[in-house]
């Protein structure tokens, strides 16, 4: 079962990142189905598309997140997203695309605590101006150490992270010293889900 799921997760990374097609010429239903198909019962697979759109702007994103449990006490979550965003404003056009990936394994030590390390790649953002600017902004790796506390029901709980972030700069016409640069986060979040 733990081969099928790796195989699956390494089919979908496949599929999201070697295809040369646009993400707005996909056909995301019928690739969400056969994936669901092709994977275990258990496995949990969802597709988000986001958009906004007024006068000058357009923004587009898409995340197809994964979830599989792997018994009581280990689950892997795993996400690839892209976002495309369009500003019109007469001779300062701009373009932008990004890309990342993250996948997060995760610990069950008792019912109520969660421990989970995991890893967030986001790929050079391309932004392309009308005054023919194309520039490449820097990439980033990002650990991450979360701790989940459930609360009355599975439906609540609060999480402490720890991330550290280094934003690595590909180009050398970037002029960061050391050509990166690390941030460091601690988030404290309560969800609560209806």
């Amino acid at each position: 079962m733990l081969f099928r799921s790796l195989r699956s997760l390494i089919a979908i990374f496949t599929i999201f990142f070697a295809t040369q097609v646009s993400a707005a010429e996909l056909n995301w239903q019928q690739t969400l189905q056969w994936l669901k198909q092709s994977l275990p019962q258990s496995t949990e697979l969802d597709f988000n598309k986001k958009s906004i759109k007024f006068d000058g702007c357009h923004q587009r994103d898409y995340q197809l997140t994964f979830h599989q449990k792997f018994g009581d006490a280990i689950s892997v979550d795993t996400q690839v997203g892209y976002v495309k965003g369009e500003l019109s404003w007469g001779a300062h056009n701009q373009k932008t695309t990004t890309r990342q990936w993250a996948i997060l394994p995760r610990y069950r030590l008792n019912h109520h605590v969660s421990l989970g390390l995991g890893y967030i790649r986001q790929m050079d953002t391309n932004l392309e101006t009308s005054q023919g600017a194309d520039i490449q902004l820097p990439a980033s790796n990002q650990w991450l150490l979360s701790s989940r506390f459930m609360l009355d029901s599975e439906h609540q709980y609060v999480e402490v992270a720890l991330s550290r972030a280094l934003w690595q700069a590909n180009d050398a016409g970037h002029t960061w010293a050391g050509q990166g640069r690390t941030d460091k986060h601690i988030n404290l979040v309560y969800v609560a889900n209806f």
